[in-house]
């Protein structure tokens, strides 16, 4: 393994990301709870062509909201879901799944291996997302089916709002600082997919907004907090800015944009 994809790892184990991290189950279920209409939904519209006996590839598989989606979407089928630290991943949530620990920059299947592989907001804290994409896109059969999704944060300048702008701005900061790339998504899909091969091509891009008490106000809420001792020691944000920030959520005249989710999918040529 390289010095970068040590550095990676450890955001995972002692980082902002840490399972250890007692917020980051509820963040990751607030996470689910924020994104599964729009996964399930690009997720079902593939699975109409698929078998019930289709083989499923879930890629940081977080929580398992989607795992146990697959499993029993695909009753016949397989659904191998991987992530990094599985402790909050079950095998016996179904008969048909498989969890896998690994980190994707390392795994490796044969090729033609699943029909359906997914992978939602793991790419962007991926540098190597491209070389990664070939190789996912090796692993599909013919007629398989392939969907990426990632966040996408809204430029940081365009807030009316300045408080918010500066959470935001601190963020995106953080997340850069740690090779993570949130615009990665709406430069590069579905453009990605069509360098790889894949064809019958498609995006969806969905915005989420804060200050109507919605889930992703409750995932911000969360999120904020639970970065705030490393955006307050890198000196990105105070603490007093973060609480202002916050505040907004309980001021009626506040409502702003968050971030999209950017899905895109494509099919491996049958031929």
């Amino acid at each position: 393994m390289t010095e970068q994809q040590d550095h990676l790892t450890d955001r995972y184990s002692s980082g902002v990301l840490s399972h250890d991290i007692p917020t980051e189950l509820i963040r990751l279920q607030l996470l689910e709870e924020h994104l599964d209409p729009v996964t399930l939904g690009v997720l079902g519209a593939r699975a109409e062509d698929l078998p019930d006996s289709a083989r499923c590839l879930e890629l940081g598989a977080g929580a398992g909201s989607v795992t146990r989606w697959m499993a029993g979407r695909f009753p016949a089928g397989t659904v191998t879901a991987v992530d990094i630290d599985v402790r909050y991943l079950d095998a016996g949530w179904a008969p048909n799944l498989v969890v896998q620990e690994g980190d994707l920059r390392l795994l490796d299947f044969p090729a033609g291996s699943f029909d359906l592989i997914h992978a939602r907001a793991l790419l962007m804290h991926l540098p190597e997302r491209e070389e990664i994409v070939k190789r996912l896109v090796s692993w599909l059969a013919p007629g398989g089916w392939l969907v990426l999704e990632d966040i996408a944060h809204f430029p940081k300048a365009t807030s009316p709002n300045p408080a918010w702008r500066k959470a935001m701005t601190a963020v995106v900061d953080l997340l850069g600082s740690q090779g993570e790339d949130v615009g990665w998504a709406r430069r590069r899909q579905p453009a990605i997919l069509a360098d790889a091969g894949l064809a019958d091509l498609g995006l969806a891009l969905e915005v989420f907004t804060v200050g109507d008490g919605g889930v992703a106000e409750r995932f911000w809420r969360v999120f904020l907090n639970q970065l705030r001792p490393a955006l307050v020691d890198r000196d990105l944000i105070t603490d007093e800015e973060i609480d202002a920030a916050l505040a907004l959520f309980d001021d009626p005249r506040f409502v702003d944009a968050a971030e999209a989710i950017v899905s895109a999918w494509g099919r491996q040529p049958t031929t």
